[in-house]
């Protein structure tokens, strides 16, 4: 049965850090602290009771509708605005437009990857006096979050592969140039498939490609192949995807194994009084999406989103991440979007939602980002841009990051946009962003410190008030 799809608006461990300090990849010890009990713990007893499934639903709802971002993922907090949106377009002739409207804003209320988006996507950008605030696309360019509209959708490739064992193979063989092209109407699940660190490993220069956003001749729109890794019994504990210099992942949907926000497991296993031991949260499997390994990696138009760790995790430098939807990364204590080991790049015309952070860095001094024309379309468990301090890692230092650069981005969750946690080597730059709430909402000391600027941005999207 063909799957149709719904269009949305919008959008390591502990024991592990150093380990993956040292080789550059962004891995993060978990937030909080606890003295180590003084007993011994059963693991076998007190390990976590991980829910049996984590489903993303397909629909075949028999309708569209087209509200800007593509995605094939649906969590289980989506049913209730599905059903609602459905109703509200299947009824358009039969009720008062009022009526409709009222369904819509029922289903955002619902919707968490909807959250704020359909209610402010009309002033995610704002021009004032000249000066354009927060994310926005020139005409004609392509769309934030990729998707239908998105320039250079790739159809075809070098080697056309429908299962693993074609993908590991044709990845074994591709050379420098090659594209491996996933047909969209391939599932690959990695779910019971065990390796030790990588199920699919990118060679340099090589293109893993699949045509999300592509617009068939019935009219229905590529979601792109599917990969995921998901479910009772899943053996997903490692790392799906690791790029290599040169190489590009664009059009393809990656789906995690946990898009869960894990929060009442993280305060019992980190009470103040230290009578459960923290190591027992990190048996969560803290799945990491997409390690970038080489320099000069491209990541584009794809919809990543269930990854416990992380989604995207770089430790190398010139990374360009663009027009992605990314969503649902965000468990407590770990949680990424796209995280910065050793390295940095660009970040830029991506749907961020339902992570923890959607950027952030753990903070060396070779770390750095620049984050332009990307929407946080409203939910975020913690401050939505960060980049962690020598306090995190505990060197000894007070380095955060090389540099920080934020402009034109829409903030519409009403978390800190981002947190100082140190002081970058050379600058921090915050500027011509939209912040949905006033400056009274907001902490503002823990958003100034010493290399730090942050001005002429928009605190107050309704009243489009510009703080100079």
């Amino acid at each position: 049965m063909k799957k149709h799809f719904i269009l949305i608006a919008a959008a390591a461990a502990l024991a592990g850090l150093w380990a993956g300090y040292a080789a550059g990849i962004a891995v993060f010890p978990g937030n909080g602290s606890s003295a180590a009990p003084s007993g011994s713990v059963d693991n076998a007893v007190l390990s976590p009771q991980i829910p049996e499934v984590h489903p993303a639903y397909s629909y075949d709802p028999g309708v569209t509708v087209d509200m800007d971002v593509l995605t094939g993922n649906w969590y289980p907090d989506s049913e209730t605005a599905y059903k609602c949106l459905v109703y509200a377009k299947n009824s358009a002739q039969k009720l008062e437009a009022e009526n409709v409207y009222d369904e819509l804003d029922s289903a955002i209320v619902a919707e968490g990857s909807l959250s704020r988006y359909l209610k402010y996507r009309d002033t995610i950008s704002i021009n004032v006096d000249g000066t354009v605030y927060g994310a926005y696309v020139e005409d004609g360019m392509s769309p934030i979050g990729g998707g239908k509209g998105y320039d250079g959708i790739i159809t075809t490739g070098d080697y056309i592969v429908r299962t693993y064992e074609e993908l590991t193979e044709a990845c074994s063989k591709a050379e420098s140039g090659e594209v491996i092209f996933i047909p969209s109407d391939v599932t690959i699940d990695l779910s019971m498939k065990k390796r030790d660190q990588y199920y699919i490993t990118l060679r340099d220069g090589v293109t893993l490609a699949s045509d999300r956003g592509y617009v068939r001749e019935d009219g229905s729109v590529s979601t792109g192949a599917l990969i995921k890794g998901e479910g009772a019994g899943s053996t997903i504990t490692t790392n799906f995807v690791i790029c290599n210099s040169g190489s590009r992942l664009t059009g393809l949907d990656f789906r995690g194994p946990d898009p869960m926000r894990h929060v009442e497991h993280h305060t019992r296993c980190y009470r103040a009084d230290g009578s459960f031991d923290h190591t027992i949260y990190y048996k969560l499997p803290m799945t990491v999406g997409i390690v970038v390994a080489g320099k000069n990696v491209e990541i584009d138009n794809c919809e990543i989103s269930g990854f416990c760790n992380t989604a995207i995790s770089v430790g190398s430098y010139d990374v360009h991440v663009h027009h992605n939807y990314i969503h649902h990364n965000q468990v407590k204590g770990l949680g990424y979007g796209i995280a910065f080991g050793h390295g940095g790049g660009i970040i830029e015309y991506n749907m961020f939602n339902w992570n923890r952070h959607s950027i952030a860095g753990s903070g060396p001094a070779d770390s750095y980002y620049i984050a332009r024309y990307n929407v946080d379309m409203g939910d975020s468990l913690d401050h939505v841009y960060d980049m962690h301090g020598g306090r995190d890692r505990g060197d000894g230092t007070n380095i955060a990051g090389k540099y920080i650069e934020m402009y034109n981005n829409t903030f519409l969750a009403d978390n800190m946009p981002y947190h100082v946690r140190g002081v970058p080597v050379e600058y921090q730059k915050f500027y011509h962003n939209v912040v949905i709430n006033p400056k009274t909402n907001y902490n503002f000391g823990s958003l100034t410190g010493k290399n730090i600027e942050i001005y002429d941005n928009i605190f107050g999207i309704e009243k489009k008030t510009v703080l100079k």
